[in-house]
């Protein structure tokens, strides 16, 4: 990677030498050397090496305060010791059993008295494979084929919602997805301002 004149990115690059022979090591095996696109960093991302509470240490020592939160799924933070122990009871009995149980009924109930308006529940691995499903779904209780979307919006990542979310916000059609998956999209704008600052058209519906 080129170098930079930046005396912020200097002593970034100077204090996590582990993060750059890490990510010298991903790139290799992995696509851009990250798992995830939000990881993103340039000149290259942070590795961690554990968390607690509301901080994480990197692979070099160095102590951070994380605003991350795993993506906002952390409400507790890191390792706290109820969630801890809860998973280290679970863990003792068992991690994948392959078989309806007792846990996962008493869950359903917990969302739909938490969520009245949610008569059942359907869990799912990915909020991409429960976009998946709800078009699915959608489309066999109504008989349609089109679904509206708006510009901007991210819904996962399979073909049916990748046009007009992420860098194609323009409606543009992502490399790898066939033109006819992307006809049963209607994409709009989310307001006045963004249509008249790009006058819109749908280029996959004419």
């Amino acid at each position: 990677m080129r170098g930079s004149n930046s005396k912020i990115e200097r002593d970034y690059r100077a204090r996590t030498r582990r993060s750059a022979e890490l990510y010298a090591r991903a790139r290799k095996v992995i696509p851009a050397g990250l798992t995830h696109d939000s990881r993103e960093l340039r000149p290259y991302p942070l590795y961690a090496a554990r968390a607690a509470g509301a901080r994480k240490w990197d692979v070099d020592g160095r102590e951070y305060v994380d605003y991350f939160g795993g993506h906002g799924a952390l409400l507790f933070g890191h390792a706290h010791a109820a969630v801890v122990e809860a998973v280290r009871e679970q863990a003792l009995r068992g991690t994948h059993w392959g078989a309806a149980h007792e846990l996962e009924v008493q869950w359903a109930e917990l969302i739909t008295r938490l969520l009245p308006c949610a008569e059942r529940v359907r869990f799912t691995a990915s909020g991409t494979e429960a976009s998946h499903l709800a078009l699915r779904l959608a489309r066999a209780f109504t008989g349609k084929a089109k679904v509206v979307r708006f510009l901007g919006h991210f819904h996962g990542w399979h073909d049916g919602v990748a046009p007009g979310a992420q860098s194609h916000f323009d409606g543009a059609l992502p490399a790898g997805i066939p033109a006819a998956v992307a006809e049963h999209s209607i994409l709009l704008p989310t307001d006045a301002a963004q249509a008249d600052a790009r006058p819109w058209r749908d280029p996959h519906l004419r």
